[in-house]
C-alpha cells in the first residue's frame, strides 16, 4: 500500500470513529463544563489531540474501545480548560468534577445500552406497525400526506404512532431491565 494510501485509510478510519461518537464525546464534555463555549473550546482541543495521537490509539480494539480513549483525553483536556479558566466564580471543586465525570461515562454507558434496546424493540414491531414508523421517521413523510394516501384521517395517524411510540418506550424500559438483570443486550 502507498504511503498516501495508508494516510487516506489512517484519516477514514479516524473519521468514521470520530463522528460515530462525537455525540457521546460532546455530552460527556457538556456534563463537565459550565459553559457552551467551554464545550466547544475543549472539543476542538480534544479532536486535535485525538487526531494528533490517533496513531497510538489500538485500532484492533473494539469500536467502544475508542470512545473510552476519547474520554479520557477529552478529561485531561476539560481540565487544563479548567486551569485556564481559574478565576471563574463557576469552577468546580475537583471532587465534584470527577464525580461528574464518572457519571458523565455511565450515563454515555446508559446510552448506549438504550440505543440497542430500542433497535431491538424497533426490529419486533409488527410489519403494519413498522412500515408506518419508516415512512414517518425514515423517509420523512408529511403525516397529513400520508394519512391522505393510508385513507385515515391526520387525527387516527398521530393516535396510532403515539401508541406505537408508547409501546416501544415500555419495550426500551423492559429491555433495559433486563439488562440490568442479565447484564447484557
Amino acid at each position: 500500500m502507498t504511503g498516501e494510501r495508508k494516510k487516506t485509510k489512517h484519516h477514514e478510519a479516524f473519521l468514521r470513529l470520530f463522528v460515530h461518537f462525537e455525540g457521546n464525546l460532546r455530552a460527556f464534555v457538556a456534563s463537565l463544563l459550565p459553559t457552551w463555549g467551554g464545550v466547544d473550546e475543549v472539543m476542538q482541543e480534544s479532536s486535535l489531540v485525538l487526531w494528533q495521537k490517533f496513531d497510538q490509539f489500538d485500532q484492533q480494539g473494539e469500536e467502544s474501545s475508542f470512545l473510552d480513549w476519547a474520554f479520557m483525553i477529552a478529561r485531561y483536556e476539560v481540565l487544563k480548560y479548567r486551569r485556564r479558566q481559574a478565576m471563574d466564580r463557576l469552577r468546580f471543586r475537583d471532587d465534584v468534577f470527577d464525580l461528574l465525570a464518572s457519571e458523565a461515562v455511565s450515563v454515555a454507558e446508559r446510552q448506549d445500552d438504550s440505543e440497542r434496546a430500542l433497535q431491538w424493540c424497533v426490529q419486533n414491531l409488527k410489519a403494519r406497525e413498522m412500515e408506518l414508523v419508516n415512512a414517518v421517521y425514515k423517509d420523512g413523510v408529511v403525516i397529513k400526506d400520508l394519512a391522505v394516501q393510508l385513507g385515515r384521517t391526520p387525527t387516527a395517524l398521530y393516535k396510532t404512532l403515539a401508541r406505537i411510540r408508547d409501546q416501544l418506550a415500555a419495550c426500551v424500559r423492559a429491555k433495559l431491565g433486563d439488562i440490568e438483570v442479565k447484564g447484557e443486550l
